[in-house]
């Protein structure tokens, strides 16, 4: 692991593939340093796709980006689980769903004919997150899991992320209901990183807008969740760059009391918690 050059990046890469939450924005506010190295990577003939665990399609994410004040050209190519999850849909469309999730993700099923169930009639089901990520505990889901369960019925996570951060406010998210689903004994299917369907959309949408197709080692993953954006690089086999100060800015930032980066800190911290293959090329405390 080693803190990166901007020219060595803008030399050994033609994709970046960032993450959005935790990396450009904190869900209140996004981060300009962020945007800049992005638009910089730009203006050297990189090109970047955003790519998020957002269980929303990538039009709404980019609108919220756009709104926030994030320059155009970053929100320009977005890849979400909600677009993977949107796939899926509509591949069943006339079977019975019952969604687990907020009303703000409701837009995930728009222009679509869907038959909503209850989690006692329907023959399949989405977790987009808590209903409410605010008030709820993961408690508050057990009997509505062991009905599931109870029927067989596999519940398919458009966000596997577990937590995230708002502001200073750390929210559960759909991951952690299907992680508990799954220590019950019931069967999961994800979309989103780590898993591989959401990086090979994002390569396909990219080597669309190249005259030269990408191969893997041009590509460089941004991330602050070891759990997702790096597991999920290291499972595509490409390079990665994990950014500190985000989910585990509790675990790592807070505790390193020195203004320099403590990589071997990092290190033990990552072998100690999380299974890779191959840890982090790059690390920075902030995307800048």
């Amino acid at each position: 692991m080693i803190i990166p050059k901007k020219s060595d990046l803008h030399k050994n890469y033609k994709l970046i593939l960032c993450d959005i939450w935790g990396v450009i924005h904190n869900g209140k506010d996004y981060y300009p340093k962020a945007v800049e190295f992005l638009r910089d990577f730009q203006r050297q003939g990189g090109l970047v796709f955003l790519i998020t665990n957002a269980p929303r399609r990538s039009s709404v994410i980019r609108e919220y980006l756009l709104n926030m004040g994030i320059d155009k050209s970053i929100c320009e190519n977005i890849v979400t689980s909600g677009d993977c999850s949107y796939n899926w849909i509509c591949s069943i469309a006339d079977k019975s769903i019952f969604h687990i999730g907020p009303k703000k993700d409701y837009s995930l099923f728009s222009d679509l004919d869907l038959n909503f169930a209850d989690q006692k009639s329907c023959s399949e089901c989405i977790c987009t997150g808590f209903f409410d990520e605010y008030t709820e505990t993961l408690n508050d889901y057990e009997e509505l899991l062991n009905t599931l369960l109870d029927r067989n019925i596999k519940i398919h996570c458009a966000n596997p992320d577990l937590y995230v951060h708002r502001g200073e406010i750390k929210l559960p998210c759909a991951g952690l209901i299907a992680q508990r689903y799954n220590q019950l004994g019931g069967e999961v299917s994800y979309f989103g990183k780590p898993f591989k369907p959401i990086y090979e959309l994002a390569l396909d949408e990219a080597n669309k807008r190249q005259k030269n197709l990408i191969s893997k080692s041009d590509i460089l993953a941004i991330g602050d969740g070891l759990h997702t954006d790096i597991s999920g690089a290291d499972n595509f086999k490409i390079d990665s760059m994990f950014i500190l100060n985000g989910v585990h800015k509790n675990d790592i930032v807070n505790k390193n009391h020195s203004s320099k980066i403590d990589i071997d800190m990092i290190r033990d911290y990552i072998s100690s918690n999380f299974s890779l293959s191959e840890e982090p090329r790059y690390i920075q405390t902030e995307l800048k």
